[in-house]
């Protein structure tokens, strides 16, 4: 429809479009308009960019495919996979486990395991810490000296009698010789 035809131009120059008689006899009245001015029904109806992608993405191919389909490859068994039943997924996990298992334990009998812990014995001394770097020796000097601190903060606290000491403080109160033999082992 050629809608540029119906608009005309007052004595100012103005674009308007002429007023139309309505079906039940009344008048539409004169609208001015700009120039390039589109009727509302001969203009494209508004799509989002959402809406428009997902138009475009309606195809008959999966997302993200362009080509051709591609055929695969015809499957054909060996005489291996005719003799064993399939197996899921979390099938062959566990089968894998159990030859890593059957692996760990063919490695070692139990006469290798059995004769080493025989041998050993239990004592109740306390082995002194082995540092074997200038850093360890310095984070654990530091860490007794930090317990140490604790120690003596509770202490105090418990001579002025601000606190009354519980079994773990009680304990950890006992440990203070023992924390002050490894200080001076380092």
């Amino acid at each position: 429809m050629n809608y540029e035809a119906n608009l005309q131009r007052d004595a100012q120059g103005r674009l308007y479009i002429p007023p139309t008689q309505r079906p039940d006899g009344s008048w539409r009245p004169i609208r001015y308009v700009k120039e390039g001015y589109i009727p509302q029904e001969e203009q494209d109806i508004y799509q989002s960019k959402g809406k428009k992608w997902a138009e475009g993405a309606k195809s008959a191919f999966p997302v993200g495919y362009s080509g051709p389909k591609i055929e695969k490859p015809e499957y054909k068994p060996t005489n291996e996979d005719l003799t064993k039943p399939a197996m899921t997924k979390n099938q062959k996990k566990r089968q894998k486990k159990k030859e890593k298992k059957s692996q760990l334990t063919e490695e070692f009998s139990i006469d290798e395991v059995i004769i080493p812990v025989s041998s050993m014995t239990v004592s109740d001394e306390k082995q002194p810490v082995k540092a074997t770097t200038g850093d360890e020796t310095a984070k654990r000097r530091k860490n007794l000296e930090k317990k140490l601190r604790a120690i003596n903060e509770l202490q105090e606290k418990v001579d002025q009698g601000i606190v009354v000491p519980d079994k773990d403080q009680k304990a950890k109160l006992g440990k203070r010789s023992e924390i002050e033999k490894e200080l001076s082992l380092l």
